[in-house]
């Protein structure tokens, strides 16, 4: 079930609540503060916990919110964060010019409240945020944490311009540890990033893989 955010005025409660019950009934969780955070000291992690959790603000745009410097900080922390903000006119008031070219919904004529197109719109960003997952978890799998010692290897190359580098310089650098039978195995385990290569005088070493 997605969660979205509602920043609203307290003196626009009746609104929350209703939205709290139609959103419910599409299997929309609706996250809102009912006047206990603000009594604390800590509100402000609450409000940006509540909206880290969500994957939109909803804002109820009225004369009430447009003086609520709560409900600023809440909107303006979603923008910040990257979270879609959908506003909401209740009714004739100043609109802040940041949430002036965000395209709203109208809630200000009663009985014609446009609560499906409120509805899909979530449905909508709820798939884009899928999708985003999806690719980075598709990422992330196929990009697997590398051999540390890998790493260190291909720093160092980088770092002194070398295309290859004798087993003996790695103990010498890196670890004197690394007996040839260690490094033949983590070229032979890491083929897209080391070759084996055979220096002056016979010398065993590695050399980057050419892309």
């Amino acid at each position: 079930m997605p969660t979205v955010f509602l920043s609203y005025s307290q003196k626009d409660h009746h609104f929350a609540e209703l939205a709290g019950l139609k959103l419910a009934d599409a299997d929309v969780k609706l996250w809102r503060d009912q006047g206990q955070l603000h009594a604390g000291s800590d509100w402000r992690n609450g409000i940006e916990q509540g909206i880290a959790e969500s994957i939109a603000v909803v804002v109820a745009l009225s004369e009430n919110s447009a003086e609520s410097s709560y409900v600023t900080y809440e909107w303006a922390y979603g923008l910040g964060k990257g979270k879609t903000v959908l506003p909401l006119k209740l009714g004739a008031c100043k609109v802040h010019p940041r949430l002036e070219t965000i395209q709203h919904l109208d809630f200000s004529m009663p009985g014609a409240l446009p609560w499906n197109l409120l509805i899909e719109r979530i449905r909508e960003i709820e798939a884009d945020a899928t999708s985003e997952e999806d690719l980075a978890a598709s990422a992330e799998g196929a990009q697997p944490q590398q051999d540390p010692m890998v790493k260190a290897i291909s720093n160092y190359l980088n770092q002194r311009g070398y295309q290859m580098v004798s087993y003996d310089r790695l103990r010498r650098r890196i670890d004197p540890n690394l007996d040839d039978a260690k490094l033949d195995a983590l070229v032979a385990n890491n083929p897209s990033v080391f070759r084996r290569a055979v220096l002056k005088e016979g010398r065993p070493g590695l050399a980057k893989q050419v892309p």
